[in-house]
């Protein structure tokens, strides 16, 4: 399998330490996001001179750019994205569940899509409540863009936080996911909250059995944590690893 691991828990890092880590925990293609890097020292932003340090840095280390997470600043950060050689964007908020909305979010993905589309870049959708916090919405909501390069990003974690069984959402989704992020979800006092992959109820033997019967992308970490995220990661890897070797 092909192994990457979303940026957001060490969003307090500066990006050599990061490429360091992930070089030598084995992953060779890294996830980075856009923002504000005066808040969020790990973020990239639509900068040259900023760009152009970040490449020499994963050059040095060896890591290859996979996915970038963008802003509604999309415009200024896809031609940085393609210049990094990367292959997916991804976008990610809680978009309300009614039918404007909707309509709205269809027309912003299909904008974005097409404007992907010139630089052979991949758009990817994460569910993370709202519009998209049940299988059979993120399916319409796909189906209704229409486009090849638009596709779902499957975090399990963010349907189950959100009250959506994570292995039914995969039959209404499979043909569309284009990437994936895992983490887990345990409860306290009746109220979700991520955790380790070892440490929550989703059961990821279940999840594997039906995602891999056509999905064939990276799987994705994702430890939130930014307190113990070298620490989390590893122990999510190595979980994930022996999940998929006893397959």
């Amino acid at each position: 399998m092909k192994f990457t691991s979303s940026p957001w828990g060490f969003r307090y890092w500066d990006f050599e330490r990061y490429c360091k880590f992930m070089k030598e925990i084995g992953i060779n293609d890294i996830c980075i996001h856009f923002g504000d890097p005066n808040k969020l020292p790990l973020s990239f932003s639509a900068d040259r001179n900023l760009i152009e340090k970040n490449k020499k840095i994963a050059e040095k280390y060896s890591v290859n750019f996979l996915e970038a997470s963008i802003t509604y600043n999309y415009k200024q950060e896809i031609p940085f994205i393609s210049y990094l050689s990367a292959k997916y964007i991804r976008l990610c908020d809680v978009w309300e569940d009614n039918q404007e909305s909707f309509k709205r979010v269809v027309n912003l993905l299909r904008e974005i899509g097409e404007f992907a589309k010139n630089y052979n870049l991949i758009l990817i959708v994460e569910n993370h409540g709202g519009l998209m916090k049940k299988g059979e919405n993120c399916k319409k909501l796909i189906e209704e863009v229409s486009m090849e390069n638009v596709k779902i990003n499957y975090d399990p974690a963010n349907f189950l936080y959100y009250g959506e069984d994570p292995v039914s959402a995969i039959d209404y989704i499979l043909p569309y996911i284009g990437f994936t992020h895992f983490k887990n979800v345990k409860y306290h006092d009746g109220k979700p909250k991520y955790c380790r992959l070892s440490e929550g109820v989703i059961d990821y033997r279940k999840i594997f059995d039906k995602l891999l019967t056509s999905y064939t992308g990276y799987i994705g970490l994702e430890y939130e944590e930014p307190t113990d995220v070298e620490k989390g990661t590893i122990d999510d890897f190595n979980y994930l690893k022996n999940i998929l070797e006893r397959r």
